[in-house]
């Protein structure tokens, strides 16, 4: 049986079949988070348009013709359509698995990308002197936050799949196993992973200057370094072209360039926040409040980086200090989620695995080029990251192919240790993972539920004061449910006066507890206010506004 898994083709398959059996524990109406509620949306419209145009409509266009409350908050109007999406290829691969066989199907191409991240981290690994790399494929594919974007609606595990065998090419570039065709294909792979993940340019600028500095140094001579330099840029700049043909064909507009754009004239500012948040991707657990959550983190990363390096050194004496730590590091996880579970957004603390790789990565020295790579670009992330979204995420999305890239080191570290300290680190891994696991299960069947109880209330108008509330929902998202979104205390009359216009009598203004509900809005007065769990532990209050007029419902 162990011969059979080491057979590719039958362990992908095994794989595979592992992530659909854990997506059976999760509802496939509700999602990780916001992100992929718009795009759950977004695929069900085109289903229900019969093509790939991802326009999601908008039934109050006529009365807020900007967009500014349409129910999908960050939703743009492009040309004669609303897009929610900043991406399109995923959509456009899921399609006809959508129209196969709903969401369920369509988790297949989330699924095949945590595959192929798995095949890469084997690739890797065999590069990096770790045997014959199954111990990586394994564990990367069912230790690590890649088996829960698994599961999700998401393009991550896919962008993560693209880049690490990008990496796995310049490697090879750099040892001589490929010439300046193995760097465009990695140029071709960076810029396939940035028409889904902004930060693959990142990635991509970074492991280039990285291989070329190292060409250089060992040959002593430009031209290896530039043909690398260009050949790379010419196969990311092919695949953003494309990508640009892509959307304007789609959409008749670009959209993946102005979110780089975006990005890049972002970074670096408000510095203090992003230190803030690089400090919760790095090490955050989301359980405590103030900053000794991310230090309760950074002592669970240290106790087992301290853990590794003494059971992969020969002094007898480091045996007690291990295995206390792997006594406490469990215990503090299970101490810190039980009876909650959570989002844990640290990078380190959410993969183990990649918190050995951090601790063991020095004293290999066929590594360097990918340490490098793997932590410089986490410099650059934190510095161009979307802000705000820190807490509400598992282990750094952002920053998964560094995670994935460490982990892959820590797998080959570990070959140092004996076979009972390789088990408990395995362990460990495995039970964070589990944690992640049970989340997304129990969070998609709330959200589900509480979306059911909202939609069964029979409002006939919504208007949330949660920015993304209603993106949660876009499994129950229709262009002829009538909801809006008003962020802003000011716009919830503006809000009212669209419903007015649009000749509602009544809806439900939907908050959180202790803001404030005015007794009048335009011309509808408040009524009775009732409780909406939406979220383990979190009631919505829905207050029912009805006309208080007999005039016209239409200007």
């Amino acid at each position: 049986m162990i011969g059979l898994l080491r057979r590719p083709v039958v362990a992908c398959l095994v794989l595979l079949v592992a992530y659909f059996s854990l997506s059976l524990l999760n509802d496939p109406r509700a999602s990780l988070g916001v992100d992929s509620g718009s795009k759950i949306a977004t695929i069900r419209m085109m289903d229900r348009n019969g093509d790939l145009d991802p326009d999601v409509g908008y039934w109050a266009a006529r009365f807020d013709p900007s967009g500014r409350f349409h129910p999908l908050y960050q939703t743009h109007r492009l040309d004669q359509k609303w897009i929610a999406v900043t991406t399109l290829p995923m959509l456009d691969a899921a399609y006809p698995l959508y129209r196969l066989g709903g969401l369920r199907l369509a988790l297949l191409l989330p699924m095949a990308g945590a595959v192929l991240a798995a095949l890469g981290a084997r690739a890797l690994a065999r590069r990096l002197g770790g045997g014959d790399g199954w111990a990586a494929f394994w564990l990367t594919g069912l230790a690590t936050p890649i088996a829960i974007y698994a599961g999700d609606f998401w393009e991550h595990s896919i962008g993560v799949a693209l880049m690490v065998w990008a990496v796995v090419l310049l490697v090879d570039r750099l040892d001589g196993r490929c010439g300046w065709r193995g760097a465009l294909g990695a140029g071709f792979l960076f810029g396939g992973a940035f028409m889904m993940r902004t930060e693959a340019l990142m990635y991509a600028g970074v492991a280039t200057a990285t291989v070329c500095i190292a060409l250089l140094v060992q040959a002593r001579r430009i031209t290896a370094p530039l043909l690398t330099g260009v050949a790379v840029t010419a196969g990311v700049v092919t695949m953003a072209a494309a990508n640009q043909v892509l959307e304007q064909v789609t959409i008749g507009a670009a959209i993946r360039s102005g979110r780089a754009e975006g990005t890049a004239t972002r970074a670096g500012l408000r510095l203090a926040q992003r230190i803030h948040e690089a400090a919760v991707t790095t090490t955050g657990l989301n359980r405590f409040a103030g900053s000794g959550d991310l230090w309760l983190g950074a002592l669970m990363v240290l106790l087992l980086g301290t853990a590794a390096i003494a059971w992969t050194r020969s002094e007898r004496h480091g045996g007690a200090t291990a295995v206390a730590s792997l006594v406490v590091v469990p215990s503090m996880y299970i101490v810190v989620r039980w009876g909650e579970l959570g989002f844990i957004p640290g990078l380190l603390t959410a993969s183990p695995l990649a918190a050995v790789g951090l601790f063991l990565c020095w004293k290999q020295r066929r590594a360097w080029p990918v340490v490098v790579i793997a932590l410089v670009s986490m410099l650059g992330v934190w510095l161009t990251q979307y802000l705000g979204g820190a807490n509400p995420q598992w282990g750094a999305r952002y920053l998964l192919v560094s995670g994935a890239l460490l982990a892959v080191l820590g797998v080959v570290g570990l070959a140092r240790a004996p076979m009972h300290a390789q088990a408990a680190f395995v362990g460990i891994a495995v039970l964070v993972t589990a944690f992640g696991v049970a989340w997304t299960s129990e969070r998609t069947h709330y959200v589900a539920r509480g979306f059911e109880r909202l939609v069964a209330r029979r409002d006939e108008g919504v208007i949330s004061t949660s920015a993304f509330l209603l993106r949660e929902g876009g499994s129950f998202y229709t262009n002829r449910r009538h909801w809006l979104t008003a962020v802003a205390r000011s716009d919830v009359a503006q809000a009212a006066t669209v419903m007015r216009r649009a000749g509602q009598h009544e809806f439900a203004l939907l908050g959180f507890p202790g803001e404030p509900r005015p007794r009048r809005l335009d011309t509808f007065r408040r009524g009775k206010s009732t409780n909406i769990e939406l979220f383990r532990g979190l009631d919505m209050i829905a207050t029912t506004y009805q006309r208080g007029d007999t005039g016209s419902t239409q200007r």
